[in-house]
């Protein structure tokens, strides 16, 4: 059957405006998928990192994944979203990584341009670089389930206690309740800051002294599913830890919703206790989703559709004045 002209025209003006490349960089695989015009995005792909290779064979991949994502593009590619963990420059797109065993040999260099000049294709595209857990948050705000909450603190719990506030579907690095860039893991805590108690880290360290041996969360989660009463402890001072680093900053900004993220965020039903009638009393819903990528694109296409709507308002008003 053949098209009609109004389809015709709605495929021509949507290749016209041409579609975005999406990148969740991690330190082991970075995923990947393309969208269209309207948001709709093929299937997310994975790649090997080669994070702690050199310059020239980290800047080639970023380049050789760009390509490969191209190739599911119907048309030109207008934005390209990196979502990617700090220390990094965001607006400027420099990696400040270092002593992390993970892209340490970026550091310093602009990504852009080095990417655009081994991918010609991308030479009028827009980019735009993100804090994972803030583009997985934004994604949730804009695209999720936490769609209706006016005000989210997002907490991902893995090698860190990475976070983020969001109101009104914005990222909000200040104010009532949040701390510097949104980051609570530089909070002190005990001791240390809540970085060492809200993480990995602080559950092998617990697991250790109740278990004598340090377990990761998969393991310790199926010792506790099989009932092992070690590894209930385990889980149940992790929670009380997380309880009492979380209640300052559950108290003083007051969020809708705790959206909980990460790979230990799956073994809330063990940790969770504590955590749960905190929020409870203050009215705040959880949320726990642990897998982030998918959301994390999601963010980056709401802010790069974002960021293409004001460039276009802009040029609109100075052609206008410009006629005037």
């Amino acid at each position: 059957m053949k098209e009609t002209s109004k389809e015709v025209i709605r495929k021509t003006e949507k290749e016209k405006r041409g579609g975005y490349l999406l990148l969740d960089i991690g330190g082991t695989e970075i995923k990947g998928c393309a969208s269209d015009a309207e948001g709709e995005k093929t299937r997310i792909r994975k790649f090997p990192s080669q994070a702690q290779k050199s310059a020239e064979k980290i800047l080639d991949n970023f380049s050789r994944i760009c390509r490969e994502l191209l190739k599911d593009v119907d048309g030109s590619v207008c934005g390209v979203g990196m979502a990617i963990p700090g220390p990094f420059d965001y607006q400027k797109g420099i990696s400040r990584m270092q002593g992390l065993n993970k892209y340490d040999s970026i550091y310093g260099i602009p990504l852009e341009p080095e990417i655009k000049a081994r991918v010609p294709e991308l030479k009028e595209a827009q980019f735009l670089f993100l804090h994972d857990i803030e583009a997985f948050a934004l994604g949730e705000s804009w695209y999720g389930t936490c769609c209706g909450a006016e005000k989210i603190l997002c907490v991902c719990i893995g090698t860190g206690a990475g976070s983020a506030f969001i109101e009104h579907r914005k990222t909000i690095k200040t104010g009532i309740g949040v701390p510097e860039n949104g980051w609570i893991y530089r909070m002190p805590f005990r001791e240390f800051i809540l970085d060492d108690y809200l993480s990995v880290r602080g559950l092998e360290r617990i697991s250790l002294a109740v278990l004598g041996k340090a377990q990761n969360g998969r393991e310790l989660s199926h010792l506790a599913k099989a009932g092992n009463m070690e590894a209930q402890e385990v889980w149940r001072r992790f929670g009380a830890d997380a309880a009492e680093g979380l209640l300052p900053v559950l108290t003083a900004y007051r969020p809708d919703l705790l959206l909980l993220g990460g790979q230990i965020s799956k073994s809330f039903r063990w940790f969770g206790t504590q955590l749960n009638a905190a929020c409870e009393k203050r009215r705040i819903r959880i949320q726990i989703e642990p897998e982030t990528s998918a959301r994390a694109m999601d963010g980056l296409l709401s802010q790069l559709r974002l960021q293409e709507s004001v460039t276009s308002r802009a040029a609109k008003q100075s052609k206008t004045e410009n006629e005037e």
